[in-house]
């Protein structure tokens, strides 16, 4: 039996990642060591990656392997261990900071005395974006992806996601009300659209993360200029959308008697898509609930999607 700590590190294993030693040696060099790290397979594992696995004495194992995808697989550990006051999530390609435990612990309990009790809150922070050797591509994923992570209003999050998975941090409050469904986009998606809802979003600038970009990444950073050329995409941009009117839907139908009356309109709006409604009236919907994105580009492949 491990002993208990104030943080669970949750880590979904998908094959055998060349990079997941890298990153069970950050951890290993983090300034603050108390923590856990609870992981599983997300299928079949070879002898070796389950050896390695067992040279951390910092970690342990769920001993269900079924393959259900990365956004089960992550609500099944959240499901694993429900009492643990600070919740964080990792990615087996990334490096860790020697001090991101330190820090995002602080943060959030900084955070947490200054609201009332009881209250969810969910930290994340910038990330480096670097190569597979970790050669850096850019400094700050934030400038690189031309991100806001100042707009966490319940319709800015409704429509674009601000949150990377691998650096957050977040509270019993949060993670007590995740119950991720099918329908989400991802794991780290869904809880920012629930601290939008009924908690804090914080973001700290500092980069506390090595975010290693190559050609098996389930998710990557995007340059803005990829996105410039997606522009011209229309039917990319609308299936894009169409996600996330799916995600808002189940959002909306797991916690619709908890949402204020405004907060139901908008979740329902943005979910049913106005589907039968005229171009310009979805474009009015857009614009009287304040749906925009990180840049004006982006907002404008909304208006052109909708």
């Amino acid at each position: 039996m491990m002993p208990s700590a104030p943080v669970s590190i949750f880590l979904s294993i998908h094959g055998d990642s060349e990079f997941l030693r890298e990153f069970l040696d950050s951890l290993a060099a983090q300034t603050c060591r108390d923590f856990t790290l609870r992981y599983r397979f997300d299928g079949p594992a070879s002898p070796q990656t389950e050896e390695l696995m067992k040279r951390y004495p910092f970690a342990s194992g769920l001993t269900d392997r079924r393959h259900v995808g990365v956004v089960a697989s992550y609500q099944m550990l959240l499901d694993s261990d429900r009492d643990c006051p600070y919740c964080m999530f990792a990615d087996q390609d990334d490096v860790w900071k020697p001090a991101k435990v330190a820090e995002c612990l602080a943060a959030i309990k900084k955070a947490e005395a200054a609201l009332p009790g009881g209250t969810p809150v969910l930290v994340h922070s910038d990330l480096c974006v670097v190569d597979e050797s970790l050669r850096p591509i850019a400094a700050s994923m934030v400038r690189y992806q031309s991100l806001n992570p100042a707009r966490t209003s319940l319709a800015d999050l409704m429509i674009q996601n601000n949150v990377t998975g691998c650096t957050v941090i977040c509270n019993r409050a949060l993670a007590d009300l995740a119950n991720i469904p099918a329908e989400a986009i991802c794991h780290d998606w869904y809880l920012a659209l629930i601290a939008a809802a009924f908690g804090s979003i914080v973001f700290l600038p500092t980069p506390l993360v090595d975010y290693r970009q190559h050609k098996e990444n389930v998710y990557g950073a995007v340059r803005r200029g990829s996105l410039l050329r997606r522009f011209f995409q229309r039917e990319h941009l609308h299936s894009r959308i169409e996600l996330t009117r799916r995600q808002a839907g189940a959002f909306l139908e797991q916690f619709r008697a908890a949402l204020s009356p405004e907060q139901a309109e908008l979740v329902g709006d943005w979910s049913r898509g106005l589907a039968d409604a005229s171009y310009f009236r979805r474009l009015g919907t857009i614009w009287r609930h304040g749906f925009r994105k990180n840049d004006w580009l982006r907002t404008i492949g909304l208006w052109w999607a909708a």
